[in-house]
């Protein structure tokens, strides 16, 4: 009687023992689960939270400038830039010139690429933040007479001068600026071509921040 009483308390006894690893087992898996589940929803936080910093410096927008008179000038000019910090924009840029000349009938279509960097010293200032300072240098092909033959040639720019901008929508902002090329003159007092009527340009255009 004593024997069966002791087998039966040892099967009791081993069936504990049995379901309480069993359920240790279960409790540590969960943990490892979850803590898996957890390091990887913070890794794409962290992935969200960087490619989100680099997109947020972007930049992209047009400029356009615009005459008639004696003579048609059409500008189109797309660029793109990035932020770094507050006060300091760098970027690089393409342009499109359309000519004619109404009067002779001449046209020419002229094309080339620049680098500008743009300065917002009032980038904290209310009424300010959206002036800044415009320094470019361009580099355009054109045609123009040499020796009696018409050729193309590149011209270089730099031009320089202030700019503001004025939100309209989330991200979307109008432009204005006001340039001057001095290589302009030193060039005319050479005697070499230049791509502008003037030394003096206007831009309105209109840009989108990330």
């Amino acid at each position: 009687m004593k024997s069966g009483f002791s087998f039966i308390f040892l099967l009791i006894f081993s069936s504990q023992l049995s379901f309480a690893q069993i359920e240790d087992e279960v409790i540590e898996d969960e943990t490892i689960d979850n803590t898996a589940i957890i390091n990887s929803k913070k890794n794409k936080k962290l992935k969200n939270k960087k490619s989100a910093a680099k997109i947020d410096n972007v930049f992209l927008g047009t400029t356009f400038s615009f005459s008639v008179s004696s003579q048609f000038f059409l500008d189109i000019s797309p660029y793109g830039g990035y932020l770094i910090g507050k006060h300091v924009g760098v970027g690089l840029g393409v342009t499109y010139i359309y000519f004619a000349d109404l009067v002779n009938g001449n046209s020419d279509h002229i094309y080339g690429g620049r680098l500008f960097v743009n300065l917002r010293p009032f980038s904290e200032i209310k009424g300010l933040k959206g002036v800044y300072a415009h320094i470019e240098g361009e580099y355009l092909n054109h045609t123009e007479y040499f020796n009696g033959a018409l050729i193309r040639k590149f011209v270089p720019a730099v031009n320089v001068g202030i700019g503001y901008n004025t939100a309209f929508d989330k991200g979307f902002a109008f432009t204005a600026e006001l340039l001057v090329n001095p290589l302009w003159f030193s060039r005319m007092n050479l005697g070499l071509s230049n791509v502008y009527l003037t030394p003096w340009q206007y831009r309105v255009g209109v840009y989108y921040a990330f």
